[in-house]
């Protein structure tokens, strides 16, 4: 019942075209944003610690058009479960920085995409896929049933779809060396001591060390890439080649490459990376909670 439900919302959500919810969007954020404290307590924390010199009345606009993006990606889903392919792809403009890609994958040692909490990252995916043989890192759902589904619609252009699990990180370096574009996130902050602290925007966050392993351990490139959402439904995607730094034995300095790269990233528009996440969650022994209080 409860999958039939999930799919009858997403075939509703799929009636609303990205054009509509550029105007549907913002009535419905700021229901969330009113009604939903913890989301907006989040928001000013993060925005007020890594934007200290921006006026409050900025930051305000600023959470509220985050919350507005956090809408779309709602209504997204419902498109990206159930359009024809050539529909969704008909909805991009011009690729910028596609040149690195071409430049990096003519070695022919696969791809490493790290794809921030920015924009319409579902849509990125999209992207990926028509480019050639792609693969996606995610968390399973603690629901099998639903992770089913998920794994189902995400994969229905042809990427395969690997679980963050010990097996699954086995299989994502070998469609590395495959040839694959391998897509994961390097802002969600990691468990298990599978991080590290390094600055993001001057303020110590966990950090993912998974990305510069992988890069290390393959010697294949990472291009760091968002979907941004545009005025009239449109999408663009950016590309970002890494500095020389993320493949150094020095983890920190590897993070450090990482975190930049994903500050770059949210600087096409801040208002599109997803500033209600706990990203500064885990502090360094002895810092007070970042959150609480």
């Amino acid at each position: 019942m409860k999958l039939l439900a999930i799919r009858a919302v997403m075939r509703m959500f799929s009636w609303i075209t990205p054009r509509a919810a550029e105007y549907l969007a913002p009535l419905l954020a700021a229901l969330v944003w009113y009604s939903v404290p913890r989301l907006r307590r989040v928001t000013r924390l993060n925005l007020q610690a890594v934007y200290p010199q921006m006026e409050a009345s900025q930051r305000k606009k600023v959470g509220r058009q985050c919350m507005t993006h956090y809408v779309r990606g709602i209504f997204e889903a419902g498109m990206l479960w159930n359009w024809p392919l050539e529909r969704l792809y008909a909805l991009f403009d011009e690729v910028q920085g596609m040149e690195h890609v071409d430049e990096l994958i003519s070695a022919g040692n696969g791809l490493i995409v790290a794809a921030p909490h920015y924009g319409s990252w579902e849509m990125l995916n999209l992207y990926l896929h028509s480019k050639g043989k792609a693969a996606v890192l995610y968390k399973p759902s603690k629901h099998p049933d639903i992770d089913a589904l998920l794994t189902e619609k995400r994969a229905r252009a042809g990427a395969e779809m690997v679980p963050a699990t010990g097996k699954g990180l086995r299989r994502m370096y070998q469609l590395l060396k495959d040839g694959y574009f391998v897509a994961l996130l390097p802002d969600q902050e990691p468990t298990g001591g599978g991080g590290q602290f390094a600055p993001f925007f001057g303020i110590e966050a966990l950090t993912g060390v998974l990305l510069p392993r992988m890069a290390q351990r393959t010697g294949a490139p990472v291009v760091f890439a968002v979907c941004e959402r545009r005025k009239g439904g449109r999408y663009c995607v950016h590309l970002f080649k890494t500095n020389s730094s993320i493949y150094s034995e020095n983890m920190r300095e590897a993070l450090t490459e990482v975190n930049r790269s994903i500050e770059q990233c949210i600087e096409v528009d801040t208002t599109q990376y997803l500033w209600a996440y706990k990203r500064f969650r885990n502090r360094p022994e002895g810092e007070k909670s970042f959150y609480k209080g």
